[in-house]
């Protein structure tokens, strides 16, 4: 699925994520709203414009970026 999921452009993986994947949570990074996916055994965030609310970024999260998302967890 990587493969297939960074060749697709910035809307089919947003499309694709809303679609089929879970919603997590949402946190603030600098501003920005990042929304945490669980999608197919992947974490994948979606990065939004902090004044235009419109989608900057999708991409599989790394253990790095789980970091931040860490604290908003709730077991």
């Amino acid at each position: 699925m990587n493969e297939e999921f960074h060749c697709l452009d910035l809307r089919e993986r947003a499309n694709l994520t809303l679609k089929q994947g879970q919603h997590l949570l949402t946190t603030n990074f600098y501003g920005a709203p990042v929304r945490l996916y669980h999608l197919k055994s992947h974490y994948v965030e979606i990065y939004h414009h902090p004044v235009t609310r419109k989608i900057m970024r999708v991409s599989f999260a790394s253990s790095e970026d789980l970091n931040k998302h860490i604290k908003r967890i709730r077991i």
